[in-house]
């Protein structure tokens, strides 16, 4: 097994895979007070997806858009509800959100991210998150850098 993920370059859990990482910061912001169903999710996941376009299977318009989205978000453009009414739109229907066997990879950064989940979600961060605005400051940071770093992509 690879030492540090394909696609976002954090080291890999023992026996696991960044997957692991996300699945246990996902149950680990379940514990925290206010955190579920807030924007906090949506900054957690949008940075997560952004960062693994392979695993997440989504399109090249997908990634995109879930980028534009952060940016939105991030930069007050953007509030929770409205964000939640545009991903519904944009996900109803005939729009493709991921890819089909067989489609090529989407040309997107892979690696060289200055922060990612191993640095927000680590066994030695699950007793540092005791309070929502813990958790947030790390989880806010960590959307900041994937939007800096995609924008110096030209992204």
């Amino acid at each position: 097994m690879a030492d540090n993920c394909p696609e976002c370059g954090a080291p890999l859990p023992p026996a696991g895979s960044c997957r692991d990482n996300f699945h246990a910061l996902l149950m680990l912001e379940g514990e925290i007070p206010g955190a579920p169903g807030s924007i906090l999710h949506f900054f957690a996941v949008a940075a997560y997806a952004l960062q693994h376009p392979d695993s997440m299977n989504y399109t090249a318009d997908a990634l995109s858009g879930l980028a534009a989205s952060l940016a939105g978000v991030l930069d007050g453009r953007l509030a929770l509800d409205d964000l939640k009414r545009r991903t519904r739109r944009a996900a109803d229907g005939p729009t493709r959100i991921t890819r089909r066997a067989g489609d090529e990879a989407v040309p997107w950064r892979r690696g060289g991210w200055p922060m990612t989940i191993a640095e927000v979600c680590t066994p030695d961060t699950f007793g540092a998150y005791d309070t929502y605005e813990a958790y947030a400051d790390r989880v806010v940071t960590w959307a900041q850098c994937v939007r800096k770093t995609l924008a110096a992509d030209g992204r």
